[in-house]
């Protein structure tokens, strides 16, 4: 008879808890440095479309494809609304994966990570030149789609690898300077081959998407095999079973009770200013990254070449990032949320000096202005990811659930729907200023064309990060605050009695649910008597 290895216990060929000891299910102890960065090289998922498209797509379209601006917006609106659409039941179908063997055996997470290696490869797709507005709108719609939607599970795995503060810290940190790694690559690689093509050729654009897909598909490969989550057993899917019936009052779900189920996350007050932070803050940085090329081309008359060196300046997220990590662990994220809004305000203002007077010296004013953007950025980058897997264990207390994919799910809908708006706002101002769009290079651009693109680099940007800031200034979660609901989630869980909370811990529970303690009514079975046999 086969046995487990681990164990030397039988394995029961059940098409269930046989697949228990597959080593996606093993967790491999205590979370370092090596071990962070398997799960966060994944970014480069992401990064290598997120990065490109948001800095160079919709220069392509107006300057090689002979869209514009308009259309463009248009594509982008569209693929990101059914991106959101997608993005919203995809977190409910990884959670729910699991009840299919494939799921079993691949893992409710790691199906779709594995998935993911393969699909990166399709955005090289999207540069090719000289094609139509549906070529595009297509492909477009098809790559946004599998980008997100196959993130959203990966995710979620600091929540089912660990519970610590510190070692979720750990894993954040390691992927956002991944990811600020990449995004200064995808910046600086572009920018290096600008310089050996001439400028009206498209090719730098296809052959950079190659690069970073090539890349990209082996770097999952490693998440894939480093990463680990949470097996759900026979019995344990049994009892979700019941406890979604009796939820949806022994009905099986529907449209209805999943759309109920989506809204319910912003039932936690944490949840709904985290959300206010990151759509605001998002919207901001997509006015920025579609129209900077434009604003390095046409107001200040730099090259694409220039563009790129100054968006590579993202290189600075590297020490940012890992500042960032030891900061939250002394200090809130209020605070640093509001010193990352602070210097993106100042570089804001740099960007309407610098177009108005064009002073002696530019190069030094867009670099300092472009280092304050970049620290800020990736502080206003790291925070929000940060923060997130705390905050389904803050639902946990008031529901008694591990909702995590739920969370991701929501997330990456409001994600998907704010930077489809910010686009459709850049384009439609682009175009309501007269840009004229070409298909063989850089045009002259009228006045009002040249104003508007100064407007959305730093008033537009400008107005959303305020916003941004105002929602931040009201956010409570910390590490101190978490300890203190972790902790009391741990004693409910444990059969603790609701009646013997602290005052304090009482207190915080409410300020960062939103939701009244003595409202919860899951942990109330622990003040139950038990029945005697």
């Amino acid at each position: 008879m086969e046995t487990d290895s681990k164990n030397q216990q039988p394995v029961v060929h059940d098409g269930w808890n046989e697949y228990a000891h597959k080593r996606i299910y093993q967790s491999r102890g205590k979370i370092g440095i090596g071990r962070s960065v398997g799960f966060g090289v994944f970014s480069f998922f992401s990064i290598s479309m997120q990065g490109l498209v948001g800095a160079w797509l919709m220069y392509f379209y107006t300057t090689f494809c002979g869209l514009t601006a308009g259309q463009g917006a248009t594509i982008f609106l569209i693929g990101r609304v059914a991106d959101a659409i997608v993005s919203l039941v995809m977190g409910n179908v990884s959670d729910n994966v699991y009840k299919y063997k494939l799921g079993r055996m691949f893992g409710r997470r790691h199906l779709f990570i594995l998935i993911a290696a393969p699909s990166v490869l399709i955005a090289i797709t999207m540069w090719v030149a000289g094609m139509n507005f549906w070529y595009y709108l297509i492909t477009y719609l098809i790559v946004t789609i599998l980008m997100s939607t196959l993130q959203i599970p990966w995710e979620t795995l600091p929540n089912e690898m660990t519970k610590n503060f510190n070692e979720r810290t750990k894993m954040s940190t390691s992927r956002m300077v991944i990811a600020g790694l990449g995004n200064m690559l995808t910046q600086f690689v572009p920018a290096q081959l600008f310089k050996y093509f001439p400028k009206t050729s498209p090719t730098p654009y296809i052959l950079m998407q190659v690069i970073f897909s090539v890349l990209t598909f082996f770097l999952i490969i490693i998440t894939y095999r480093t990463t680990w989550e949470h097996f759900v057993t026979k019995d344990g899917a049994k009892r979700l079973d019941a406890e979604a019936l009796k939820e949806n009052n022994g009905q099986k779900a529907n449209l209805k009770s999943e759309l109920k189920n989506y809204f319910s996350t912003f039932k936690i007050k944490t949840f709904r200013l985290h959300m206010g932070i990151y759509l605001s803050s998002y919207f901001a940085t997509i006015l920025f990254s579609t129209v900077f090329v434009y604003y390095v081309v046409y107001v200040l008359g730099k090259s694409t070449s220039t563009s790129g060196f100054l968006q590579s300046l993202s290189i600075v997220s590297i020490p940012v990032t890992i500042l960032a990590g030891f900061a939250i662990t002394k200090f809130t994220y209020r605070a640093l949320y509001l010193f990352g809004y602070s210097l993106i305000l100042i570089s804001a203002a740099d960007w309407a000096y610098v177009a108005m007077a064009k002073p002696a010296g530019m190069m030094i004013w867009l670099i300092v202005g472009m280092t304050f953007y970049e620290i800020g950025l990736y502080i206003l980058y790291f925070a929000p990811w940060n923060a997130f897997p705390f905050i389904p264990d803050l639902d946990t207390l008031v529901t008694g659930k591990n909702r995590s994919g739920l969370f991701a799910s929501v997330m990456t809908f409001v994600n998907q729907i704010s930077v489809g708006l910010a686009g459709v706002v850049a384009g439609y101002l682009l175009d309501f200023a007269h840009f004229r769009q070409s298909a063989s290079g850089a045009v002259t651009q009228p006045q009002s064309a040249i104003n508007m693109i100064t407007f959305i680099v730093s008033g537009g940007v400008g107005i959303m990060i305020l916003l941004a800031m105002f929602f931040a200034s009201r956010f409570h979660l910390s590490k101190k605050t978490f300890k203190v609901l972790a902790t009391e989630l741990v004693r409910l869980q444990k059969g603790g009695s609701m009646k013997d909370v602290d005052p304090h811990t009482k207190a915080v529970c409410e300020d960062l649910t939103g939701v009244k303690y003595d409202s919860i009514d899951f942990w109330k079975k622990n003040d139950q008597p038990t029945n005697q046999k």
